[in-house]
């Protein structure tokens, strides 16, 4: 077991190192955008008088996000769930990662000392990279605990895979500058049809077993979804310049999917940790 640790410990870091190595530092954000446009759209302040702190609000809400999920992990850790443990672990982190570079510091990384700003960073690939790895072991959670052996020993093969495969993506997205590759859309049409396949399993499994936790499954994906369809429709109409402009307060399509999320993270620590806790894992 140390043994598998140390490797894919060691793999993960490569992985990591690598993005630092690739950084694209040529894909810039469309519109070109200076850093004077990138404030002038959100609210900041400035810390240690030369620091740019973006959106404190949304800063708050997505810190808090990560160290929910976090707190999570370590609960399942403490009752034997290591897989479940480690996948909203990776999750947490991948939260931080996020909200450190779309959020925090985002001017710092993206625009500062630029003529026009980047359109990732560091921050947001390994956000990727260990969310990916968060939904992956969760496949594997999933398939040990709601699925029959030889199912369940199918799909950890193919979600090993599909992690394998996303990791090149985003590697050569970084090392050859292609935007699609490293974005977010790429990430969500990627990984969303295991979701929607989980959420079927547990419509299955239902049929055949009446099982209490496959029945709470089932609302916590379209909980998901909800949240997932509730930060399109926030996006795509442009909610959040027109309420910032409107009211003087910022909440973004991110803020939204924030607080969606501690919701249904609050729904998976009610009523699917007590469930799981009596599944041997």
């Amino acid at each position: 077991m140390n043994k598998r640790l140390l490797f894919y410990g060691s793999m993960i870091l490569l992985v990591l190192v690598g993005l630092v190595l690739f950084m694209p530092k040529d894909i810039l954000t469309d519109p070109l955008m200076s850093p004077l446009e990138y404030l002038s759209i959100k609210p900041y302040v400035m810390i240690f008088g030369t620091w740019v702190l973006l959106v404190p609000s949304s800063t708050i809400i997505v810190y808090a996000l990560g160290i929910q999920i976090i707190f999570l992990g370590i609960l399942l850790g403490r009752h034997e769930k290591k897989t479940w443990a480690w996948s909203l672990i990776f999750w947490g982190i991948g939260t931080i990662l996020a909200g450190t570079s779309y959020q925090a510091f985002g001017y710092e990384l993206k625009c500062a000392g630029r003529e026009f700003c980047l359109f990732t960073s560091w921050f947001e690939l390994a956000y990727l990279f260990s969310t990916a790895i968060s939904i992956a072991l969760m496949g594997f959670a999933f398939a040990s605990d709601l699925m029959s052996k030889t199912l369940g020993h199918w799909v950890k093969r193919v979600v090993g895979v599909a992690l394998v495969l996303y990791t090149v993506l985003l590697l050569s997205g970084a090392a050859f500058s292609v935007r699609f590759l490293i974005s977010y859309e790429l990430f969500t049409l990627f990984w969303m049809p295991f979701f929607v396949f989980y959420f079927i399993r547990n419509i299955i499994n239902v049929r055949q077993s009446q099982d209490r936790i496959d029945k709470l499954f089932i609302v916590f994906w379209l909980f998901f979804l909800g949240v997932n369809v509730g930060y399109y429709i926030y996006y795509f109409l442009g909610a959040t310049e027109w309420f910032y402009t409107t009211t003087g307060l910022w909440f973004s399509d991110n803020d939204v999917l924030h607080v969606g999320l501690v919701l249904w993270f609050l729904y998976f620590q009610f009523k699917i940790i007590p469930e799981l806790k009596m599944i041997k894992e």
